[in-house]
């Protein structure tokens, strides 16, 4: 455990800060959040909840917390494991006798480990929506059987959002009702969570933040023309809700299952193994320690993070927990400019914790990096990576295959002979390289295969 400053995340000083950083980075509105080893909550807010509505962020916003959702889904599914009627390397054809791929050898070698650890090589931007009704999810997985593969079964790590749909999927049909009926009965009753939502239409019963997007040509803030995600997307990112119910969830964890009331919602076998290394990561990139169940997990220094972002339509969340130190930090602002605001205040709250988020790092071959070997097309089935050399140095360009929009093209750097970092909206990310069966690829969570 660690000594929190009473003032850390409180006060006027660190209003003042928090009203400084909205308006340097493009943020209209976030909030913080802080859990203490004693279980107590501090949550600071800043800003607009959206510029057209010029609603002021309170601490009971409700903000999405975007692929944050992984984490409380691997959490129903582990649920199943700890009452016996799931176990992590069942076949996902299973559970659910109708699940196809494109490839038909690939489906039935998909296990439920391989879902909660994206290993499970499916295509993981397929935004399909297939409605507003119960039955959406069900017919989102009916229509994985187009889906392309990244990667066979068990294959290197490829980030996938339809995989965890297929997860949801299985929650609904072993508890016999929709997902969202089963986090509000299984995880959001249990540990007093009020405001948390899942659909569309709860919306308007809470003060919501509205994303903002980067207009392509003046780069000014816009409203984002819809407000969330189709339905069908669910279980990989449309859990909504306020800073203050995010770091309740996460206590559980740090708890190893039992939340600050004394309800336990997961066995701390299953809590453990959640945030246990599944996929190695070190040897890749240094800013990961590798993925656990729903978890990532990096070394702050003092402490191992088990962490995980999201990023929606203009809203962009971070959480990270320290299980060793008993302490949790969250933002969540609404703007495509978000990681940004995040990285920076996330330092400050980290050094009063004596905690270094992790960099990439350079080696001292960086300099002797052969760009123009490294210069080509990478592909999913869904986006494009271009790698070009331009007055001497990489320039990094990810498209949308089916619709051509993207970030704007960003400068390289190289940091190793396979490591290379780039900024994007002002925070800077690690990608690397990597061969998979005898072809190059660029892992940048998702796996990029070389096409040109």
């Amino acid at each position: 455990m660690v000594d929190v400053d009473p003032d850390l995340l409180a006060g006027d000083r660190w209003q003042a800060r928090l009203d400084d950083l909205a308006a340097r980075h493009r943020v209209p509105g976030f909030q913080v959040g802080l859990l203490t080893p004693d279980g107590g909550v501090r949550v600071l807010a800043a800003g607009l909840a959206g510029l057209a509505t010029g609603v002021e962020v309170t601490p009971h916003t409700l903000f999405h917390y975007g692929s944050i959702t992984k984490v409380w889904i691997t959490t129903l599914v582990l649920q199943l494991v700890d009452e016996g009627l799931l176990t992590l390397d069942a076949k996902v054809v299973d559970v659910l006798p109708d699940f196809r791929l494109a490839d038909p050898e690939h489906g039935p070698a998909i296990t439920v480990r391989h879902l909660l650890t994206h290993t499970s090589g499916i295509d993981g931007d397929l935004f399909t929506d297939t409605g507003d009704d119960d039955g959406c999810l069900e017919g989102y997985v009916a229509s994985l059987a187009d889906a392309a593969a990244v990667t066979g079964a068990g294959g290197p790590l490829s980030y996938s959002n339809s995989g965890f749909c297929v997860a949801g999927r299985i929650v609904e049909v072993l508890r016999g009702t929709t997902w969202n009926a089963v986090l509000a009965e299984r995880i959001c009753a249990p540990l007093e969570l009020s405001r948390v939502i899942t659909l569309t239409r709860d919306a308007p019963l809470f003060r919501t933040a509205i994303g903002h997007l980067r207009h392509p040509e003046t780069g000014e803030l816009m409203p984002t023309p819809n407000w969330q995600l189709p339905r069908s997307l669910g279980p990989a990112g449309l859990i909504t809700g306020d800073s203050a119910d995010l770091l309740r969830f996460t206590a559980a964890h740090l708890r190893d299952g039992v939340g600050l009331n004394g309800e336990r919602v997961l066995s701390a076998e299953s809590a453990r193994l959640m945030r246990s290394v599944q996929v190695d990561l070190s040897g890749l990139l240094s800013t990961r320690i590798g993925w656990g169940l729903g978890w990532t997990l990096s070394d702050w220094g003092a402490a191992v993070a088990v962490e995980h972002n999201g990023s929606t339509s203009g809203q962009l969340a971070a959480l990270h927990s320290f299980p060793e130190l008993g302490v949790a930090v969250c933002v969540l602002t609404n703007s495509e400019y978000g990681p940004a605001l995040t990285d920076e205040l996330v330092d400050l709250v980290g050094a009063d914790l004596g905690l270094t988020r992790p960099r990439p790092a350079a080696d001292p071959e960086a300099a002797q990096v052969d760009l123009a070997a490294v210069a080509g097309v990478y592909e999913t089935p869904s986006l494009r990576c271009a790698l070009t050399v331009q007055e001497g140095g990489l320039v990094l360009r990810i498209t949308d295959k089916a619709s051509g929009g993207g970030p704007a093209p960003c400068a390289v750097t190289p940091l190793a002979r396979d490591r290379f970092e780039f900024e994007l909206n002002g925070a800077t990310r690690e990608f690397a390289l990597l061969t998979h069966d005898g072809v190059d690829h660029v892992f940048a969570g998702r796996l990029f295969r070389r096409t040109g």
